[in-house]
C-alpha cells in the first residue's frame, strides 16, 4: 500500500509536508509525526512541515517550519489529511516538483497531481502514518509517537467514533511502548481559559432544537465578533452539543468573514457526510463539515 510513498521519498532530498486549512489534531499530529519519523530514518534529507499547526502543543511536540518559495519549488510535496490541493493551508503546494497524498477521507476530488494512499476505514491520517512506519520498517521516535496519539485521540472524538476498536487500541498500545504519554496529551488538549468559558456559555444559552431530533446553533458574524472567535473555532464548539438525549443529530453553523457559511455536522447514526459533500466539504459519515462558498 505504501510503496508509492517510499518510491517518492527515495527520489527527493527535500520534502515539504502540507496540511489542510484550520488544522486539527490529526492534521498537525500527522505532519509532526511524519516529519520526525523521516528525520530519524532519512538523516541526510531535509524535511519540513508547514502551516499553523496547533500552538498549544508547540512546546511539547514542536513548531511548524517556515520555508522559502525556493525550497518548495525544489521539493516533494506530501499532502496529509486533505482531499486535494485546494483545501491546503499553505497555498504554495502546487509549485512543488512532485506530489503524494496520504488521507483517510472519501475522495470527493480526483488527485491528479500524483499517487494517493487512501484508506477510508482508518480512524485518522495518524493511523495511516503509523502503519506507513511499521510496514516500511521505519523507527518511531518518542515525539512522533505522541503526535500520532494526538491525531488518533482527536479525530475519533476521544475514541467515540471508531470502526475497529481492536485495531485502534492495538496501535495505541504500541505508541505507548514507543514513548507516547496519553495523560499529558489529554491534559494539553483539554486546556481551557476564561474566553473559552464565555464561548461555552454562549453555546449552551443559545442552542435550538426541532422535533426531528436535531439540536443546533447558528451564529451571526456580529455575535462571533463579540465573542472574539474565528469561524473555525466557533464551529469547533460542536462537541458541546454531543450526545444529548433525544437529539441524534447536532451541528453548529456560522457566518464567515466574507459572509459565507461554515458548519460542522455530527450524528450518532445518521450519515451527515453527504450534506457536507453537497456544499464542497467532506469528512466522515457521522462527523463532517463544510465552508460555502
Amino acid at each position: 500500500m505504501f510503496e508509492p510513498f517510499r518510491e517518492k521519498i527515495n527520489q527527493y532530498d527535500s520534502i515539504v509536508i502540507f496540511g489542510h486549512l484550520n488544522p486539527d489534531g490529526d492534521c498537525y499530529g500527522s505532519q509532526i509525526a511524519l516529519r520526525e519519523i523521516l528525520h530519524q530514518n532519512y538523516p541526510n534529507k531535509k524535511i519540513y512541515a508547514v502551516g499553523s499547526g496547533l500552538n498549544i502543543f508547540y512546546s511539547y511536540l514542536g513548531h511548524m517550519d517556515v520555508v522559502s518559495d525556493e525550497i518548495i519549488t525544489n521539493s516533494l510535496a506530501v499532502i496529509l489529511d486533505s482531499n486535494d490541493l485546494i483545501r491546503l493551508e499553505d497555498k504554495r503546494a502546487p509549485s512543488a516538483l512532485d506530489f503524494v497524498k496520504i488521507d483517510h477521507h472519501i475522495n470527493t476530488f480526483s488527485f491528479i497531481e500524483g499517487p494517493e494512499i487512501v484508506d477510508t476505514n482508518a480512524c485518522s491520517t495518524a493511523e495511516l502514518i503509523y502503519r506507513l512506519a511499521i510496514e516500511s520498517g521505519l523507527s518511531i521516535p518518542k515525539i512522533a509517537a505522541n503526535a500520532l496519539y494526538l491525531g488518533m485521540l482527536t479525530d475519533t472524538g476521544r475514541f467515540q467514533y471508531v470502526n475497529d476498536y481492536v485495531t485502534v487500541f492495538s496501535i495505541l498500545k504500541d505508541l505507548c511502548l514507543h514513548g507516547a504519554e496519553p495523560k499529558i496529551i489529554s491534559q494539553i488538549s483539554s486546556m481551557t481559559n476564561e474566553q473559552s468559558l464565555k464561548i461555552k456559555a454562549f453555546v449552551l444559552n443559545n442552542y435550538k432544537t426541532n422535533p426531528k431530533g436535531i439540536i443546533y446553533l447558528i451564529v451571526s458574524k456580529a455575535d462571533r465578533d463579540a465573542l472574539g472567535i474565528t469561524a473555525a473555532k466557533m464551529v469547533g464548539q460542536v462537541t458541546l452539543l454531543d450526545n444529548i438525549t433525544g437529539y441524534p443529530i447536532w451541528f453548529i453553523a456560522t457566518e464567515t468573514d466574507n459572509h459565507g457559511l461554515q458548519a460542522e455536522l455530527r450524528s450518532l447514526n445518521v450519515d451527515v457526510q453527504h450534506v457536507a459533500i453537497a456544499y464542497g466539504g467532506g469528512g466522515h459519515r457521522f462527523a463532517a463539515g463544510f465552508s460555502y462558498p
